[in-house]
């Protein structure tokens, strides 16, 4: 439950100017009403006041514990600080708390079996860019207004082939998104199913002979989820403590270069994974001033520097591999998810389009392979994780269907789905679910 506590931390000091003035409010506001009790000459006249507080707390908890939310438990931007946050503690101790403890989630478990291997794996190298917090509104390949993706551009000239489009994201949030896209897990509730490692890349891929690397540039303490993503499957893991870095610090994206740089591709299957900071508040911490092509200090500015860099790395990427002048590899980037930035507000995790609506970019030089490719996604007006994920199991040789974009989830701030998950059709119309009861089925 407080796994991403270290990351919430390192994002909210970069930002304390927003946060700072709200917190020493809310002292001051706590202190006068808590100091009220010494002025109080009889207490016990109160008693009835009290007894009553306690009462409306007891129903906030129940009530969180077994709403299905539709008569809005959630707090609301137009609530008044005391409304928000009694939803907020009441919810938090009502449903979260026991939720996570006591594991009571009341969506049923999505189980599926490990897929039984068909071929040999399709294709012997799988470099694989895992980005963070890029939205794919702010890419100037789908129509944003700064030139933010000049090789996304270039590569579509080149390679018509190419996929380059929108993709909905397994989840709001990388502690979510990441084990449900490396578990190919397409709704809620796959914890156990994440538990399992039937459905794991790692896991398959280890079968079917490949090397397995996973290099991330986040902090090693950000990261508790190795375990939920394949960590036992890994053959090699590498965090920024790996390079002399502490574990509360991140590198620049740039030096996992290096790491992809200094592999045999020629010797074995391999499946290589670098995993970027990318677009993760703090917005450019990692970045040179040089390196910041967008050259104003607003968290727009920062946020777009971050989409131009990983255009940089990208492209990077591609060029170490199309000199290699063979088509034995499949480069493949997207998102965890994504951030609602604007000159005005940022945020993550609430149901802003941009917070889910990421880029995915899929290209081989080998023509089978990306004709493949192109027949999965050339239907789909926005694609799904799940549709990646899938795709990866089929290119490792295995018989699994290859999932559609007629229909997906993006799921909440739980893997369960025990917070609510997002239900997208083709058309693009959503339904945000809250869970009750005989809820989604498999």
């Amino acid at each position: 439950m407080l796994k991403e506590l270290s990351e919430v931390t390192h994002a909210g000091m970069g930002m304390y100017e927003k946060w700072f003035g709200s917190m020493i409010w809310g002292v001051v506001d706590v202190s006068i009403f808590i100091s009220i009790s010494y002025f109080r000459k009889n207490k016990s006249k109160y008693a009835i006041t009290d007894i009553l507080f306690l009462l409306s707390m007891i129903y906030i908890f129940i009530r969180s514990f077994y709403t299905s939310q539709e008569l809005g438990i959630s707090p609301g931007s137009n609530y008044s600080r005391i409304k928000a946050n009694y939803f907020s503690f009441g919810y938090f101790i009502g449903r979260v708390l026991p939720y996570n403890v006591l594991k009571l989630s009341d969506i049923p478990e999505y189980i599926y079996p490990q897929p039984p291997i068909s071929t040999e794996p399709k294709i012997k190298n799988i470099v694989f860019i895992m980005g963070e917090s890029e939205a794919a509104s702010h890419l100037s390949y789908f129509g944003y207004d700064r030139d933010t993706t000049p090789f996304l551009k270039e590569l579509s000239k080149q390679h018509p082939d190419a996929v380059i489009m929108k993709t909905y994201s397994a989840a709001f949030m990388t502690a979510v998104s990441l084990p449900i896209l490396f578990n190919a897990i397409p709704h809620p509730n796959g914890m156990n199913q994440i538990m399992r490692g039937d459905t794991n890349l790692f896991n398959l891929a280890k079968q079917q002979n490949y090397q397995t690397y996973f290099y991330s540039s986040q902090p090693e303490n950000q990261m508790m989820i190795m375990n939920l993503i394949g960590r036992k499957w890994i053959d090699i893991l590498r965090f920024p403590t790996d390079e002399g870095y502490k574990i509360s610090e991140l590198m620049p994206d740039k030096n996992l270069l290096p790491h992809l740089f200094s592999l045999n591709l020629d010797k074995g299957n391999n499946f290589v994974v670098l995993h970027q900071r990318g677009s993760h508040s703090v917005y450019g911490e990692a970045l040179t001033e040089d390196e910041k092509i967008f050259k104003g200090k607003t968290q727009l500015d920062e946020y777009d520097n971050t989409i131009f860099n990983t255009d940089k790395i990208i492209q990077q990427t591609y060029h170490y591999l199309s000199q290699r002048e063979k088509d034995d590899w499949i480069l493949i980037y997207t998102s965890d998810h994504g951030q609602n930035v604007t000159s005005k507000i940022q945020n993550q995790g609430t149901q802003a389009t941009d917070n889910y609506v990421v880029p995915l970019v899929i290209y081989s030089p080998n023509r089978e392979i990306q004709q493949k490719v192109k027949t999965v996604f050339q239907k789909c007006e926005i694609a799904f994780h799940q549709q990646l994920a899938t795709l990866l199991i089929d290119l490792m040789g295995y018989d699994m269907p290859i999932a559609g974009c007629s229909y997906g989830t993006v799921t909440g701030n739980f893997i369960t789905g025990d917070v609510g998950y997002l239900n997208i059709n083709a058309d693009g119309r959503s339904e945000y679910v809250y869970p009750k009861r005989g809820g989604i089925k498999n």
